[in-house]
């Protein structure tokens, strides 16, 4: 017979009637503040676990860490016993659904349930106040639960290899996240909402369906790795040379590492588009125009976007020239990045490369990217 084994809690080793350095905890845990059942194939959390063990210096109001990863779970019950853990790891059962009483473990900072069968998360969830870090990976999930959402304090958001196929745009609303990982799902963009994660430092977007970025991604200034690879990238926006502290980039297996886009077509500029140009640019000539236009007016003015060509004083609002301009990287690598015109005759007074890494030296360049992946 196994010395491990599978099935219920009655063939668990019971407990000594005292505790020795060679007698330790359930699966090797030398630690009081911690229940580990790792793969025992459970379906339930033993009864003995949910009752203090004076002799054993056992309490579970004492467990800080609840790990259960590997075990045999469908529906996960009595984890109120254990109201006191901040960090608990179901990964790697056959979960469909989280309990709704998991909101009661109110000092929970780190939740993790990675290789699960997960479509949907409990609204009980909201009721965490202190979690930070939140793993979910390697489920079903066809969306961003809501309740995610709710959850402001987190730091860390693992939502890869599900079936996602779309980011929400108040995906903003979590300040606090340092990391955010998207890879291996099925998204076709990215909200420009996105950048206004100020604290992020690693994004991953890896492994999906994606054919552009949105420029708000240069906003993120404390961004140290961006994960690319495996999506339908041709270029890149120009705003993510702002990303002073970037360290690693990895772009391979997309279409901008083997083909490249030189010409694009402009589509035709609308009446209201072609006023909007002429009156933005005299704006300074007519006094108080913001006073005779009605507002939605005054506000489309607002919209203008200047063109990058250094030579022209134009603007564009939405019929505007997508323009292909290759810049280096750490002075080794040449990957194009997108740029927007006013017109196509501004592309032949653009410069080639604004922002040119080439002349630099190695000292000063490593600060600013350390790896580039191409292939």
């Amino acid at each position: 017979m196994s010395d491990t084994p599978s099935t219920s809690s009655v063939f668990l080793p019971t407990w000594p009637t005292r505790r020795t350095d060679a007698n330790l905890y359930p699966n090797g845990s030398t630690k009081s503040d911690e229940l580990v059942l790792h793969d025992y194939g459970l379906e339930e959390i033993p009864m003995r676990y949910h009752i203090e063990q004076p002799e054993e210096d056992y309490d579970p109001q004492n467990v800080k860490k609840l790990d259960l990863t590997h075990n045999s779970f469908v529906i996960l019950r009595g984890l109120t016993t254990f109201n006191n853990v901040s960090v608990l790891d179901v990964s790697f059962n056959s979960l469909s659904a989280l309990p709704e009483d998991i909101g009661t473990l109110s000092s929970l900072t780190t939740l993790i349930a990675r290789n699960n069968l997960l479509e949907h998360l409990p609204k009980g969830l909201q009721l965490l106040e202190n979690l930070e870090h939140l793993y979910l990976s390697g489920n079903r999930l066809e969306y961003v639960p809501p309740v995610i959402l709710t959850m402001r304090k987190l730091k860390t958001l693992h939502l890869g290899g599900n079936y996602i196929d779309s980011c929400p745009s108040n995906i903003s609303v979590l300040t606090l996240l340092r990391v955010l990982y998207l890879g291996g799902n099925r998204l076709r963009e990215i909200p420009a909402s996105i950048g206004c994660l100020d604290e992020l430092e690693n994004l991953g977007l890896c492994d999906n369906i994606l054919e552009t970025i949105p420029s708000t991604l240069g906003d993120l200034h404390y961004l140290e790795t961006l994960s690319l690879h495996n999506n339908r990238l041709r270029t890149l926006p120009t705003d993510i040379l702002n990303l002073r502290r970037l360290q690693q980039l990895s772009l391979r297996n997309n279409p901008l590492v083997h083909s490249f886009v030189h010409n694009m077509d402009l589509a035709p500029p609308s009446l209201k588009e072609l006023s909007g140009r002429t009156v933005r640019q005299n704006y300074h000539k007519v006094p108080n125009l913001d006073e005779i236009l009605p507002s939605d007016l005054v506000a489309y003015l607002g919209s203008a976007c200047q063109c990058v060509n250094p030579e022209c004083q134009g603007v564009y609002f939405d019929a505007r020239v997508e323009h292909i301009k290759f810049v280096d990287f750490c002075g080794k690598y040449r990957v194009p990045l997108m740029q927007f015109l006013c017109s196509p005759r501004c592309s032949a007074g653009v410069p080639s490369v604004d922002y040119d890494t080439s002349s630099e030296s190695e000292e000063e360049i490593e600060p600013i990217m350390r790896r580039v992946l191409l292939g």
